[in-house]
């Protein structure tokens, strides 16, 4: 593969980081200078001066090449100039709607699966280590207290976040019954803290997670607060 070098000024360079920092923090890549946008055109430039590909008649299967080859191994979302769009989108196909994969028998959530160092040697403790979701932490509310128990179920974005659990929970047995329709799953939807949504496979020889002697101390009140989708 062939290599290029690229001149630019200082200037130039500092024009680029400051783009490049904003761009890093918001995810939005927008011009705010006229400045920014003349050492682009400058940058585009120099590159017009390395290659000729552009002018192959083959340029459109060398640019499908050039770019599986640089985006090979890249799992993470593509930055949308709509927020909101890229939210969405990101939300949808991580939680709502989320791709599974199978580890030695054990099913986790692929996003938070590639999250962690160190798993749980009993596969349903794994997998509701893993495959867990704090329902208020995607989106903004106003249902936090400053002491315990911290979440007032009573405010109306707590209640929105039970219900939206719930949806979520009918979603994951959806798509788990589409993907796994040899296995059997529990999923769990726990509303005495920060709404909790869970799941785990059915084990011959295992204990489910709710009937764990860990959560025997449990009171009847709390248990009555999980809900449980088969």
């Amino acid at each position: 593969m062939k290599k290029y070098s690229l001149e630019i000024t200082e200037e130039e360079a500092i024009i680029l980081f400051e783009l490049f920092t904003r761009f890093g923090d918001t995810n939005r890549l927008s011009i705010q200078h006229p400045s920014e946008y003349i050492t682009i055109q400058n940058l585009a430039a120099e590159v017009d001066k390395t290659t000729s590909a552009m002018f192959k008649e083959d340029y459109k299967e060398i640019l499908t090449k050039a770019q599986k080859r640089i985006s090979k191994g890249f799992e993470g979302i593509v930055p949308n100039d709509n927020v909101q769009v890229a939210w969405v989108y990101k939300t949808v196909s991580e939680y709502f709607w989320p791709e599974f994969i199978d580890r030695n028998g054990m099913i986790f959530i692929k996003s938070e699966y590639s999250k962690i160092d160190k798993l749980p040697k009993d596969p349903i403790e794994a997998e509701c280590f893993i495959n867990h979701l704090h329902i208020l932490d995607l989106f903004n509310h106003s249902a936090d207290l400053p002491d315990e128990p911290f979440w007032d179920t009573e405010h109306s974005d707590y209640k929105d976040a039970w219900n939206l659990g719930k949806h979520i929970s009918e979603m994951w047995k959806q798509k788990l019954e589409r993907d796994f329709p040899n296995d059997n799953f529990r999923i769990y939807l726990s509303k005495n803290d920060n709404p909790v949504l869970r799941f785990h496979k059915v084990r011959k020889n295992h204990i489910n997670w709710f009937e764990n002697e860990n959560n025997s101390d449990q009171s009847e009140k709390e248990k009555n607060m999980i809900i449980i989708i088969e």
